[in-house]
């Protein structure tokens, strides 16, 4: 429908066919609806000029967009499949319901925020039409933003879509979207490959109405409708009628359109792909319309004397040219436009555009030997000299002021951004100049130190040419780049003293930068973008911008804060990096990508960790600006700030944080969850109908101290103090938890006496303990591994590892040991002694009530384990020993404590509740106890008279299942579980029991009997019934013998043990050398055990006329403990030995010599008395022997030895034996052999004893244990006090002091020799005796067997004798008896 004549001069211009064609002046077009005709014009002098291949970018000059929404379609080999949606736009979801919380964001007063800090704010539009999403999805497409309109156009290969994205004052703004269908474009390749058309909105000022100027980028076809919404109305014919249409003539072959800027009113500036600039205008002199068009020539251009003479970069012989970006001006006067254009070379040149009349060159400059330059002092980077060929420009801005143009008729100042490439990537600056006739100065460089990036491929149609933009009030610029944003601000730093030392210490901090990125995950890309005017209010700095695949959005720089200076904004902060990862980017349909791998800033940990503290703060305590305090719902609060604190270590998980940081962060988000869990349960106790009673959670709140919470206000409305302590003292809530038992103790101090009433008030602190205690260790358990920790170390949620640099853990404070536990027992003996019977003062408590806080308690027991573990732990783990000490006596109590919880949970008739507890902790003890308990417990129940057949079955029921578990629990916990339950039968005294039921656990019963010596006195009956193993029921009994103290006990066992060993010497070879070691080992002590019987025996008389127990030893130690009066060591000694023994204890060896040597003599005594008082020390003797202490301890051993001897000596009175005037030899002797010392070398003599050990002499033992010295070097004393020894040494000596007057006036040295061989001679003449009368009776006994007809004379002769035996057919005992049978 489109096809228009070939150009006229340099133009042409096509009407409505109805009406007759008019002809226009030189180099326009054809003006619709004029009456007055005028001669076609000559044909241009460039309307034949050779044509290129060469392709430039095609985007909008304002827009800025990708190549092919631009004007080109990919070259083979690099083109896509056009069936394949590769450009389409979801520019947001159609309908759908509500989101959910997972998806709620935070909204603005403009739209929903994307991300924002103390700099910026980044908004989603929320104005995007529904009907963009249904065309602008299924074809290719770009778009072009008008910010003074408030409008923007979409523009595909068939249609235009228009719509307002923000609300303005013009009376002609469109307040619905539409879509105008385009005239089709000549068939010369398929439309898919076609340059997108160009499309502009502009305020008509004719009209008055928004415009639509349409460009066809190949034919150069013109569409231009002064009213854009009059060109959605009918179809084609009808929208040339109501518009205009005109041809851009003098394209070269190949050329094409790639840009249109908007330049002087009712004109516009394109950009060809071969460089070339082309005035169009669709208004004539008179302002009527009219489509023109005029090729810029530079051929009255003048050069600036600062560059010298250049010649013109735009002439004929130099008409390739890579243009980097055309601006147009402030509007001076009313028909006086300067346009400023770019090369990528960094040529500037300034036209002047007059209205329908010439259109000048005015002047034009080569800036790059300075820009390059600049940038190399500017720069942190060392840019060597042939980096200047590197150098190109990319785009620029004009800069606005809010106080008047910034360019004037001789001047305009620009931000120039540039690109110095360096391999792969390049560096980016921005130039701020001013650029005049003659004339460059570069004010500032901005180096762009947040972003690097390669320059812009313009073969890449879906790359976005870079764009700077610089909206008023011209404090900051903004770059787009395809896939991110750049932020610079452009302030001063103000010039004061400390700013003056920075800079000459090169300390002056850099103005503020920063960079945004889109995300790639969903394949953003920026499709336009364009500058708005400021606030008027404000002053904030505004873009608007288009991305593909999410919508339109706003950047907004923020103006400095009251005091806030340049530098104070200077840096980008980590915290403000981290606040934005976790408040925004953890949305599901955010815009920016805060991903700090893809960003420049670089992020040390120490930074990280300081600021995530910070921030975790700042959520903990409501204080930061991302989430308001207050909202409609609480509920969504708290799920914002726990959301931002998992968003927070998500974001941290890219570092490597310290352990107590990841665990503060940890404790935060338990702490938050608690609070949910409250709120939770108290939003709904609000929902329930009551009797107007108070809730106990405010009443809680309310007592806790100012100390430990933020102060409400009510003057100021802060009069719920839930919600106000849940805003603002989550940070603290672990105070929530003691003060459940506490504030119903208050409440009780209080007047509430009504048990109704506290049986209600303790069933909602039970909620909140365990809603709040639960959720936090729930979260604690899910989240573990999240926060960096090994999940394996983390047990019923409870730390397994070392809390040796951890604090005090929130969940296991003192406070919460002690009361979790006292809560947990007033539940429980609520609901056990309450009364629900109603009297006269009170009403009776619901039986429902009850039975909840009945269920309630297997929860509190289990959340006071966990306490009590956790508390124990910490303490445990710390590096001081009072702390240490701490922890193992609370561990102790634990282990108590848990096991009194979980068997009284049985009490409240829930067994099976308390069996799982016991099971989860392993608690054998609770376990045997609670399955006991049960049975006794029914077992008593099904004895009483008149229980129901039902209850009769449950009963019996429950009785069978508990034995069953009693059973199973030996294949499920083995030895752990036999050890309890074995000990606690035999501590009940149960023996028979034990091995009566020991059923097929036979096994278990052995093990756990072999491996406690205390049970050997049960042990070795285990051994003879069910082992059979004799051997080791004799090392039982002897194990026994060693831990009993009863001296029958002793002997008996000895006894036994020594019967036990006969046996199994009899049953095999099997250890037979071992099994007679231990026959001897108990030989010898069953002989120790007879010594001190018959000590005993010597001192049971005297113990006839004792009263009680008590008056024995005081009467024995006076009738026998003479020896020690004077020695207050040894008297308190004999007093502690007279008292064991008379109770029939076994002594110690040591103290049993001891005793034998210290008694002394009965006044009066029987003949075995005698016979005992004369082989005491004999018996003190052969008890050392016994000892084995002669090959083990040598210095015990010989300690004993000389003791025994020196007491032995100083029995008798010496120096009356040694007075022998008067005497005979008879009487001397009588006088000798009656002393102690005779008396025991006789017995000694005769057993023989001294063949191994003879008797010392006097002078060997003296000095005997006399120093403490002496006393220390035997182990006996090693370890006894030096008062003690000096006591004992000082009684020795008193000893010794005896013998040294023995020896001196009764020659005892002397006597010494003659005394031992007397008793050697009566110990021969006894025998000789013996032997004669043994004799005689062998005599004897052959004449009564002659008599008795026994055997016959001859026979009787010849019988031997020997050591008093028979040797015959008859035997005889050791006391001469004939052993008859």
């Amino acid at each position: 429908m489109f096809s228009p004549d070939g150009p006229v001069g340099g133009s042409a211009a096509t009407r409505n066919t109805r009406r007759r064609q008019r002809t226009s002046s030189d180099d326009s077009m054809t003006l619709r609806g004029s009456t007055k005709r005028r001669k076609r014009s000559l044909l241009a002098p460039d309307t034949f000029e050779p044509t290129t291949k060469h392709r430039r970018d095609t985007g909008t000059s304002q827009v800025n967009g990708k190549a092919t929404a631009n004007g080109y379609a990919p070259e083979d080999g690099k083109r896509r499949d056009a069936s394949v949606d590769t450009t389409s736009l979801a520019i947001r979801n159609r309908g759908g319901k509500r989101a959910d919380r997972e998806k709620r964001v935070t909204k603005s007063a403009d739209g929903v925020e994307q991300t924002k800090n103390d700099n910026y704010i980044v908004e989603k539009d929320p104005n995007i039409p529904e009907i963009l999403r249904d065309i602008l999805s299924t074809e290719q497409w770009h778009s072009e933003i008008s910010s003074t309109l408030g409008h923007a156009v979409a523009m595909t290969h068939t249609k235009a879509i228009i719509w307002q994205y923000k609300q303005t004052t013009l009376a002609a703004a469109i307040s619905k979207p539409f879509v105008v269908v385009l005239p089709q474009q000549p068939a010369k390749t398929p439309a898919p490959l076609h340059p997108l058309p160009l499309g502009m909105l502009v305020h008509d000022s004719g009209a008055g109405q928004i415009a639509l100027l349409v460009i066809m980028p190949v034919s150069g076809q013109v569409n231009y409708w002064e009213s854009a919404k009059r060109a959605e109305q009918g179809d084609h014919i009808r929208q040339k009628q109501n518009g205009l249409q005109g041809t851009v003539g003098g394209l070269m072959s190949g050329e094409t359109i790639t840009r249109v800027t908007e330049a002087e009113p009712d004109g516009f500036v394109l950009t060809t792909s071969n460089g070339r600039l082309v005035h169009l205008s669709v208004k004539d002199s008179q302002g009527r319309p009219s489509i023109s068009t005029q090729f810029l020539r530079s051929n009255s251009a003048s050069s600036g004397s600062f560059f010298g003479t250049i010649t013109s970069v735009f002439s004929a012989a130099s008409w390739r040219r890579d243009i980097a970006a055309v601006r147009a001006g402030p509007l001076r006067g009313k028909s006086h436009r300067p346009c400023v254009v770019a090369t990528a070379q960094g040529v500037f040149q300034v036209w002047d555009l007059v209205r329908h009349s010439s259109k000048t060159l005015v002047f034009e400059a080569d800036a790059k030997e300075e820009l390059f330059r600049s940038i190399q002092k500017s720069s942190s980077r060392l840019f060597r000299d042939e980096f200047k060929n590197d150098l190109s420009i990319i785009d620029f801005a004009v800069f606005p002021s809010p106080d008047g143009p910034s360019s004037t008729k001789d001047s305009h100042r620009l931000l120039v951004l540039t690109h110095i490439k360096e391999g792969r990537i390049g560096t980016y600056s921005l130039v701020d100049l001013r650029i005049g006739e003659g004339d460059v100065e570069i004010e500032v460089v901005h180096p762009v130190n947040c972003f690097y990036g390669g320059l812009y491929d313009e073969n890449r149609w879906n790359l976005l040419k870079p764009r700077v933009l610089v909206p008023n009030p011209a404090q900051t610029a903004f770059v787009f780049f395809d896939t991110s944003i750049v932020i610079v601000s452009l302030a001063q730093i103000e010039e004061s003293p400390s700013s003056q030392l920075q800079l000459e210490s090169h300390s002056l901090p850099d103005p503020f930068q920063d960079t945004l990125y889109l995300r790639q995950d969903v394949e953003y890309h920026v499709v336009a973008c364009s500058a708005e005017d400021a606030d008027n209010d404000n002053g904030k700095a505004k873009c608007v911008f288009l991305v593909h695949g999410f919508g339109m959005a706003r950047v907004t720089a923020l103006p400095a804060k009251e005091g806030q200076t340049a530098s104070d904004r200077s840096a980008v902060t980590v915290k403000s990096k981290v606040e934005q990862a976790i408040f925004f980017g953890g949305r599901e349909n955010n815009l920016l990508d805060f991903n700090p791998g893809r960003s420049q800033f670089k992020i040390e940990a120490h930074e990280l960790e300081a600021a995530t503290l910070e921030i975790n703060d700042s959520i903990m305590r409501s204080t930061s600006s991302y989430i308001p305090a207050l909202n409609l719902s609480m509920d969504d609060q708290l799920y914002k700030r726990a959301e931002a604190l998992a968003n927070l270590i998500h974001f941290t998980q890219r570092w490597t944080l310290k352990p107590l940081t990841r665990w503060q962060l940890l404790w935060s988000a338990e702490k938050m969850a608690a609070a949910r869990a409250i709120w939770h349960y108290y939003n709904a106790e609000l929902s329930v109908p009551t009797d107007g009673s108070k809730l106990l959670l405010p009443e809680l709140l309310d007592m806790v101290s100012e100390k430990y919470k933020k102060l409400n206000r009510p003057e100021r409305g802060e009069g719920d103090i839930v919600r106000h302590y849940l805003i603002n003292d989550v940070w603290r809530i672990e105070l929530v938890i003691p003060w459940c038992h506490h504030a119903v103790e208050e409440l009780y101090g209080e007047g509430v006496r009504d048990s109704a009433k506290l049986a209600r008030l303790i069933s909602e602190a039970d909620d909140i303990q365990i809603r709040a205690m639960e959720a936090a260790f729930s979260f604690r358990t899910a989240n573990f591994s999240r926060y960096g920790f090994d999940p394996t170390q983390l047990v019923d949620g409870i730390y397994q590892g070392s809390y040796e640099t951890l604090p005090e853990i929130w969940t296991s404070i003192p406070e919460n040991v002690i009361k979790v536990k006292a809560l947990a027992d007033m539940s429980r003996d609520t609901a056990l002694k309450n009364d629900t019977t109603p009297t006269d003062e009170e009403a009776g408590v619901d039986i429902e009530l009850l039975k909840k806080l009945a269920r309630d308690n297997p929860s509190l027991v289990h959340i006071c384990c966990q306490v009590y573990e956790e508390r124990c732990r910490w303490l445990q783990s710390r590096p001081d020993a009072r702390s240490k000490a701490e922890g193992e006596a609370l561990y102790r109590t634990y282990l108590q404590v848990r096991k009194d919880l979980i068997v009284k949970i049985d009490e409240l008739g829930l067994p099976d509740e308390g069996i799982k507890l016991a099971e989860k902790y392993k608690d054998m003890q609770a376990l045997v106890d609670v399955i006991e308990q049960n049975t006794a417990h029914s077992l008593d129940r099904l004895a009483e008279p008149g229980i129901s057949d039902t209850e009769d079955e449950e009963l019996q029921d429950r009785v069978t299942t508990n034995r069953g578990l009693l059973e199973s629990y030996f294949r499920k916990y083995g030895d752990d579980w036999a050890d309890v339950l074995y000990t606690k039968t035999i501590s009940r005294g149960e023996i028979a029991d034990l091995f009566e039921n020991v059923g097929g656990f036979q096994e278990f019963l052995t093990r756990h009997l072999r491996k406690r010596p205390e049970y050997s006195k049960i042990s070795w009956i285990n051994e003879v019934l069910a082992e059979k193993d004799y051997s080791r029921a004799a090392r039982n009994l002897m194990e026994s013998y060693k831990h009993d103290t009863n001296l029958w006990s002793r002997k008996v066992e000895l006894s036994m043990g020594k019967l036990a060993l006969m046996a199994a010497e009899e049953k095999g070879p099997r250890d037979n050398a071992e099994v007679a070691t231990q026959l001897r080992r108990a030989d010898r002590r069953l002989a120790i055990i007879e010594i001190q019987d018959q000590l005993y025996e010597y001192i049971e008389p005297a113990l006839r006329s004792a009263l009680d127990e008590s008056a024995k030893a005081d009467i024995v130690l006076t009738e026998f403990g003479h020896n020690t009066k004077k020695r207050p060591t040894l008297r308190s000694f004999m007093q502690k030995t007279m008292k064991a023994l008379t109770a029939r204890e076994a002594l110690p060896l040591d103290d049993l010599i001891d005793t034998l040597t210290l008694i002394n003599m009965h006044t009066r005594h029987t003949q075995s008395e005698q016979q005992f008082a004369d082989r005491r020390f004999l018996l003190a003797l052969k008890l050392l022997k016994l000892s084995g202490l002669r090959s083990t301890d040598l210095d015990r051993y010989g300690l004993h030895e000389k003791t025994i001897w020196r007491r032995c000596m100083i029995q008798d009175k010496w120096e009356d034996i040694n007075r022998t005037e008067g005497t005979t030899d008879a009487q001397v002797i009588a006088a000798t052999s009656s002393t102690t010392l005779f008396r025991t070398l006789k017995s000694g003599f005769e057993d023989g004893y001294f063949e191994e050990a003879p008797p010392l002499a006097p002078t060997t033992v003296l000095n005997a244990g006399t120093t403490p010295a002496s006393l220390r070097a035997s182990s006996r004393y090693a370890e006894s006090s030096d008062s003690f020894l000096r006591g004992l040494a000082h009684d020795l000596e008193k000893e010794d002091r005896q013998l040294e007057a023995a020896l001196e006036k009764g020659r005892l040295d002397q006597w010494w020799p003659s005394i031992v061989e007397a008793a050697m001679i009566s110990v021969r003449d006894d025998a000789d005796k013996a032997g004669m009368e043994s004799a005689e009776r062998q005599e004897d006994m052959r004449d009564l067997a002659v008599a008795m007809g026994v055997v016959a004379t001859e026979e009787a002769n010849g019988y031997e004798y020997a050591n008093g035996h028979m040797n015959g057919d008859a035997a005889m005992d050791e006391e001469g008896d004939v052993l008859m049978g």
